[in-house]
This record gives C-alpha cells, structure tokens and sequence, in this order.
C-alpha cells in the first residue's frame, strides 16, 4: 500500500523510524526500480544545526522543505551525486529524511547499469555497492534534482508500506554521519538503520538498539 499524506505529516522522528523497511519505488521509461528502506537520518529543521533550512535559512530550490510532509527533497552534491530526502511536517515546518540506503529488491539489472557494476559474476560485494549510500541510491534509482519537490503519493517515484513488516526487528540508534558543522547537534542519535543489514553505508561508533 501506498504511503499517504497523513503519514509523512507527522513527528520527524517517528517517521525516519517507521519508513525503515518501507520500499522505495521508481517508475521510469527504462523500467521500475525498488529498494526496501534500510538507513535513514532525520533532519530537525530549524533548530538543527545539521539541517539545510535551520534557523529556517529558505532558497527556491529548497522550497519542497516548507511544503505539507510527502514531497521529495532532491539536493545535488560533489558534482552530479544527489541526495533524496522525504519531507515531514506540515506546511512551513522544513524538517526532512535522508534516505541513506536500499535493500535492492526489484530492478537490480536495471540499478547496475546506472551503477556501472558488472553483477554478471555474483559477487556480493558489488551487490552490495549498488544502494549502500545516499548517492549510490540516487544514482541506481536515477533520482535528481529534476524530482525536487515531486509529490512522494503520486504515481513516479513513492513509498510503499511493508505489509509483512516483522513486529520483532531491530533498529540501531547512532549520530549522524559527515555534519561535524552542525556542532553539538552532530552528536544527536537521529540516524537510524535496520540491525544486522549488510547494505547500510557505514559503521557507526555508539548506539541504542530500538524496538518498534
């Protein structure tokens, strides 16, 4: 099913939370692209030092940020890598998810091509690289900025809820990675990921195992 509007309006937090183990979809001319949602990090927005719209900093292209939650956030980095985020909140409360990375699940022919990884050999370690980064991700799904501000309940690219999502997982609680600007607000737990998954993007020094 679907993720509906009531869903990403709500506490950022909770959200990042509850969309680990959601799939994220693609539809493109090339085909469908699908990922199950294994690492995320939650950006608190004004008050969040780490956060693109804190002290409610606003620029055209980060518009989607101040829109009602359900909206994509597509920001570009380190020439053409791009990040995807979901926007949470309701109008003018600019706080957002970063999708840190994918379980591969459908499309995975498709993802080594945009990837430039030869998967003909089986080998896990390439299966692996395909999705497990934020970048990565964008570049398997073919997310850019031309998706900036599109409608995540729409019928392009949206998030499906895990309809046998296991009552029993796991999640690990840790800082988020690469914001040492963002000064004591680096060292809040507000990064989250699926324990024991082999496609998060990195390792991580301290943290809190969660249970939904």
């Amino acid at each position: 099913m679907k993720l509906e509007r009531s869903f990403y309006s709500r506490d950022t937090i909770l959200v990042a939370k509850e969309l680990l183990g959601c799939y994220l979809v693609h539809e493109t001319p090339d085909g469908i692209t699908k990922g199950k949602i294994v690492e995320v990090e939650a950006y608190k927005g004004p008050k969040d030092k780490g956060a693109h719209s804190y002290k409610y900093r606003h620029t055209p292209k980060m518009d989607p940020l101040y829109k009602n939650g359900g909206f994509a956030y597509v920001f570009q980095v380190y020439g053409n890598n791009y990040c995807f985020n979901v926007v949470t909140q309701n109008e003018n409360m600019p706080e957002a998810v970063l999708i840190r990375a994918l379980e591969p699940y459908e499309g995975i022919g498709l993802m080594g091509k945009r990837r430039n990884i030869d998967l003909s050999d089986d080998s896990k370690s390439k299966f692996k690289n395909l999705t497990n980064g934020p970048s990565k991700l964008c570049q398997a799904f073919d997310i850019k900025t031309s998706l900036n501000g599109v409608d995540l309940c729409g019928d392009e690219l949206y998030i499906l809820s895990d309809c046998s999502s296991e009552n029993n997982r796991e999640i690990v609680a840790t800082p988020r990675i690469n914001i040492d600007y963002a000064e004591e607000y680096k060292d809040r737990f507000w990064r989250f990921f699926l324990k024991g998954n082999v496609f998060i993007s990195g390792n991580y020094r301290t943290n809190r195992d969660l249970r939904d």
